[in-house]
């Protein structure tokens, strides 16, 4: 398991009110608040999500601890438990299908192959099923747990992290959704500087479920940021 960097935007022990507090932020800077941009000017102005109640964001922990609901938190979130970054504006959970039978709350809005969009109250939650065997290896694998002010959260490790977010990387290149390919990217070059983890048998783990030529540019892509970071640590101890 890797130990946290100190300099985290959700440390050990804060509240999970901070949670909130990071979707709240995000929604309060997202496009609904754009004004004539050229999506807008075409299409028109669609209405504005709800904004995020911060008791919801609690409740959706608390529920999932009483419950016993067996899952990790993944995404933006758990990336915030590690470094200092970006606002997210939707909790990320990985669980299994009897998992999600412990949540009636949790009201399915879409559902593609492994993936569920979800809405519990006024807070987004994106589902990675552990139907997938890839996102099952993480759940038996890169399982930790992050200690808020009020309760434990299951939460994937910097491992897991990375794995996944290589493994979404492919899709979102033939999707040209170059928003989240450069945030992806970036927070795999970020967990690749301050953890230095092994990245060897993360690719094991990928191979069987991407392409080839995909396993291939994504390692070209991993060498490089390690090879920059190695450049940097040795200039800066010169």
């Amino acid at each position: 398991m890797t130990t946290p960097s100190a300099n985290v935007t959700l440390p050990e022990g804060v509240s999970l009110r901070r949670v909130a507090q990071v979707l709240r932020d995000a929604w309060e800077v997202g496009s609904h608040q754009w004004t004539d941009t050229p999506l807008q000017l075409r299409e028109g102005r669609r209405p504005a999500p709800p904004a995020p109640v911060p008791e919801d964001a609690m409740e959706l922990f608390r529920l999932l601890a009483e419950r016993r609901v067996g899952y990790l938190l993944v995404g933006g979130l758990a990336m915030l438990t590690y470094v200092q970054g970006r606002n997210t504006k939707d909790i990320n959970l990985l669980l299994s299908l009897a998992a999600l039978e412990k949540m009636p709350e949790l009201e399915i809005r879409d559902r593609q192959d492994f993936f569920m969009r979800a809405q519990f109250r006024s807070v987004r939650v994106d589902l990675l099923l552990t139907t997938h065997p890839l996102f099952k290896t993480v759940e038996e694998r890169f399982a930790t747990k992050h200690r808020f002010a009020e309760l434990e959260v299951p939460a994937t490790t910097v491992e897991g992290l990375i794995v996944l977010k290589l493994f979404a990387l492919p899709s979102l290149y033939r999707q040209l959704d170059w928003d989240r390919v450069y945030v992806y990217e970036s927070d795999i070059k970020i967990l690749l500087a301050q953890f230095k983890p092994r990245v060897q048998p993360l690719f094991e783990l990928l191979e069987p479920h991407i392409l080839a030529s995909d396993l291939k540019e994504l390692r070209e892509i991993v060498v490089e940021a390690q090879q920059r970071i190695a450049r940097a640590e040795h200039d800066a101890g010169e």
